[in-house]
Formats: C-alpha cells, sequence, structure tokens
C-alpha cells in the first residue's frame, strides 16, 4: 500500500519516499516475493490459488507524485498496479483531508507541536473532546502501524472516534486561518491527478479501483444509502470518465461493515483491500490485508 512520494516538485511529507527509495523497495519485495499484475492477482484470488508470496502494488488517493514518480519506476520493472481512487477530487471537490495533511506536515517541525495546538483550538470549541478522548482511547489503537507515535495514534482516535467531520473540519479550518504563513490555494495546486493522467495509466494496463467518492474517514458509520451513494458515484465516475469497469476497491482507512461489503458486492466489485495486515472479519475477497510500505522500508533498514 503506497500513497505519497517526494522530488520533481513534490515535497516531502511524513512516510512520503523518493523514486530511488522506491526502486530500492520494489527490488526487495521482488527478491522475497512474486510481484503479480492486477488481472493475474484477482484471477489467483477468485479461484483460491494466491500463495503465502504472491503480491500486488496498490497505490490510493489519486496523488499526482505517484503519477510522476511512481509510474516510471513501475514501468522501468515492468510491473503493473492498482491505483484506488476518490472521485470527487476530479470534480473539483475534493476531501479537505489532503489539505489537512498538509498544513500538519508543511506548518508545524513536529507533529507533537501541531497536536499540542490542536487540542488547544479543539478545547475552545468542544471543551469535553479531550477528556472523552483520554477516557475512550484503547491501548491497542492502530497497533499494527507501528510507526505512528502514540499522539499521532491519539490524534486519528480522536479525529475518527470522539469528532464528528464537521468538527473536525471546524478545528483544523481555525488553525489554519491561526497561522498566515500557510496558503490553501498553493498547498493544494500540486496534489492530485487530473483526468488525463488517469487515463494514461489505463493506457499503460494498470487497474483503477474505488476509493469511494469523498473518502470518508468511518465508512461504517454512514446509513446505507449514504454509503452505496459514495461508491455508485465513484464507480460511475470511473466507468463514464474512462471507459472501464473496476474490479477493486481500497476502503478509505480501513473502515467498513458488512453493509459495505454488501453493497460493493452489488457492485459487481471480486477483490478490496483493508488498510493494515490484519484478516478481515467477514471472510470475504474484499477483505484482503495490505502491508503499508512504512513498514517495508523499516524492515528493509533492519529496524
Amino acid at each position: 500500500m503506497f500513497h505519497h512520494f517526494h522530488s520533481r516538485g513534490h515535497e516531502k511529507r511524513p512516510g512520503s519516499i523518493d523514486e530511488a527509495e522506491f526502486d530500492q523497495l520494489i527490488c526487495h519485495l521482488k527478491s522475497r516475493y512474486s510481484i503479480l499484475d492486477p488481472e493475474h492477482f484477482l484471477e489467483r484470488l477468485l479461484n483460491g490459488s494466491l500463495r503465502d508470496s504472491d503480491i500486488v502494488l496498490s497505490f490510493d488517493d489519486s496523488l499526482l507524485s505517484q503519477f510522476d514518480i511512481a509510474l516510471p519506476v513501475l514501468k522501468s520493472h515492468s510491473i503493473k498496479g492498482i491505483f484506488n481512487v476518490y472521485s470527487s477530487v476530479f470534480m473539483g471537490n475534493p476531501d479537505p483531508l489532503e489539505l489537512f495533511a498538509i498544513f500538519r506536515a508543511s506548518e508545524f517541525e513536529e507533529f507533537d507541536d501541531f497536536w499540542g495546538r490542536f487540542l488547544e483550538v479543539s478545547g475552545q470549541f468542544i471543551p469535553d473532546a479531550e477528556k472523552s478522548l483520554n477516557e475512550r482511547f484503547p491501548e491497542d489503537w492502530l497497533s499494527n502501524f507501528t510507526f505512528y507515535s502514540r499522539n499521532e495514534k491519539m490524534f486519528r482516535f480522536m479525529r475518527d472516534r470522539v469528532l464528528s467531520r464537521e468538527q473536525y473540519s471546524t478545528i483544523m479550518f481555525e488553525l489554519m486561518t491561526q497561522t498566515p504563513t500557510f496558503n490553501s490555494k498553493s498547498a493544494v495546486e500540486n496534489v492530485w491527478m487530473k483526468k488525463e493522467h488517469l487515463a494514461e495509466i489505463v493506457v499503460e494496463g494498470h487497474s483503477v479501483g474505488l476509493h469511494s467518492h469523498t473518502h470518508p474517514t468511518q465508512m461504517a458509520d454512514l446509513a446505507v444509502s449514504v454509503q452505496r451513494e459514495e461508491y455508485s458515484l465513484n464507480k460511475t465516475w470511473i466507468e463514464s470518465q474512462l471507459g472501464v469497469t473496476p474490479d477493486w476497491v481500497a476502503h478509505p482507512c480501513g473502515n467498513y461493515s458488512e453493509i459495505t461489503l454488501k453493497i460493493l458486492e452489488e457492485l459487481g466489485i471480486q477483490g478490496g483491500f483493508r488498510s493494515s495486515l490484519t484478516s478481515g472479519r467477514f471472510g470475504s475477497n474484499l477483505e484482503i490485508p495490505r502491508e503499508d510500505h512504512a513498514n517495508v522500508m523499516l524492515e528493509l533498514h533492519g529496524l
């Protein structure tokens, strides 16, 4: 599972890797696994012949750095991947989640600096939020993501479990207002792909999968009708604009329910990915475990 890359006009972000690191990582994976093309991986998934050594590379969130930096490396190795996209990006209405992540990375040298300010501002709008966080935070939260510090895990729990989407956005926009050095318009100028980038990815033989329409972090908490709309809009956009029928889904933030899986099955989706290596709860082909590339980089460097 890959997200951010840096170099060639793309700033370094927490967890991002450059072209040389990606090439090194692929060589490392090749020495230990069989990297399959999406079609071959799907065929083995559906007929039950996948081996423990079989893997496929996947890229989430429609990020331009994947096109600029990762795609040439994939081509040099003759590897095809799965690009899971959320479609609101291409309709001029991207979810602000990525903007908020850029803000955190660019305006705060250390995550703990951001976390302190976030708690201050959240206390102004939702006085009981920090108390609720401390009472409800489970110590095993995101235990598979060893590269996150405890404060980073607490932040994600507060964002996804304590606050509503609207409350989180209010806090972040207030923080951005209090930081005059941050220009939100220029910050997102070079973040996401455009339709023509995805069209080229299709021509190159890669697969395009669902990642919902607006990338909600807690899909399972949404009403059934909203979940269905999230994925129906996503699938319709891919089919109408790219001329391909998606076989894959990557669950945003790894969050879904049995209802979500039924909706995806009704839409004809055949394979789906979690955001960690833990097994799915429902024994479905839509719950394939994934390893975050950051963990592979730690392994590569012997950490």
